[in-house]
């Protein structure tokens, strides 16, 4: 299906003047709020996530290289730099620190990533020309796809999980698009295992894979679910032994109802837009979601549906300073405003 057969196809098509002018309110009032919200992100720098979760994440690495397991290495680098270490969401999933480990340096660590930047970006310019965008939306697109490739030739960023598991969903969903259902998997259930963020991504799939008849690729995401299930008991019985008594919980807890304010900080994760002032990103996310709504199609249902359930659940669950979260989905989150223009276009057709 080409994008002119999913912008016929959508829940933009056969609006009522009512129903497009009540569409426009929102869309105005959801930008005027947020301009009105938005706020700076606090670290000033840009360096995201700040430098002690970088350096964290890279002291643990380094001792896993040294030859430590990865949960001393861990349970002494978070007590040491006073980390919350009372509660098992606070270690992070063992695999990408063990992989990172047992490389001959964290410089081939940063080239794998950076290879699999551009393999996402070389993955959605087939999509983009299979489906025969026009000359501006490849361009834009190609553009927003250089975000993962600009945060992998940083130092720093490979080291962070969330990083690895938005770039791993950006490639699954590419691959799916592309049509090669398999890679699609592969890509998301490797997201999974670095990443317990990942989940809502892959039940996202599996639902819509099961829902359109996919029968094979649904149970694959299943088992995958089941087998991502036995990952996280196994880290939670051994974390569980290792916390002490004098280890500390985060005060107020992770779910504080954020609400739209914590969800632009996040969606400001996209380089580009930690280039420019926060309120160029309370009106490029609306307009992002008004495009994602109505591209239409398998692809756009899924990517509409990745972003709005990390929107949905950054409303209610996340602090100040796990804003980088926002790596699960800043990466596929413009790609609204490829179709935005035609979206547009249908909202006005009522008036015409």
């Amino acid at each position: 299906m080409n994008k002119y057969e999913c912008l016929n196809n959508n829940i933009f098509s056969n609006l009522t003047a009512y129903r497009a002018t009540f569409i426009i309110a929102i869309l105005i009032a959801l930008i005027l709020y947020g301009i009105a919200i938005c706020r700076p992100l606090p670290n000033a720098s840009g360096e995201i996530p700040k430098p002690a979760d970088l350096k964290c994440y890279q002291t643990i690495v380094e001792k896993i290289h040294a030859g430590e397991s990865y949960y001393s290495a861990a349970g002494q680098t978070l007590r040491t730099m006073g980390y919350t270490t009372a509660s098992v969401f606070n270690w992070r999933l063992p695999p990408l620190a063990w992989f990172l480990g047992h490389l001959a340096s964290l410089k081939i660590g940063q080239m794998i990533v950076f290879i699999l930047a551009i393999t996402t970006l070389l993955i959605w310019m087939t999509v983009f020309h299979q489906n025969q965008y026009a000359f501006w939306q490849v361009f834009l697109g190609g553009l927003l796809f250089s975000g993962p490739v600009i945060y992998s030739l940083v130092p720093g960023p490979f080291l962070v999980h969330e990083f690895w598991a938005g770039t791993l969903i950006a490639l699954s969903l590419g691959a799916h698009a592309r049509g090669w259902r398999y890679t699609s998997v592969a890509a998301g259930l490797v997201a999974l295992f670095l990443r317990e963020l990942s989940l809502p991504f892959v039940c996202i799939m599996m639902l819509l894979a099961y829902w359109e008849g996919q029968r094979r690729e649904a149970l694959l995401w299943f088992v995958g679910i089941i087998c991502f299930g036995g990952e996280l008991f196994i880290h939670w019985s051994i974390v569980s032994k290792l916390i002490t008594a004098d280890d500390f919980v985060l005060q107020g807890g992770w779910i504080v109802f954020g609400g739209w304010p914590f969800v632009l900080s996040t969606a400001q994760m996209h380089p580009f837009l930690l280039m420019v002032p926060a309120w160029c990103t309370a009106i490029i996310l609306p307009l992002s979601l008004l495009g994602l709504t109505g591209w239409g199609g398998s692809s756009g249902l899924r990517i509409a549906c990745t972003v709005g359930i990390y929107i949905l659940a950054f409303m209610i669950v996340g602090r100040l300073f796990n804003i980088y979260w926002g790596l699960m989905y800043a990466f596929v989150m413009p790609l609204g405003l490829l179709h935005l223009p035609f979206v547009l276009k249908k909202l006005w057709q009522p008036f015409q």
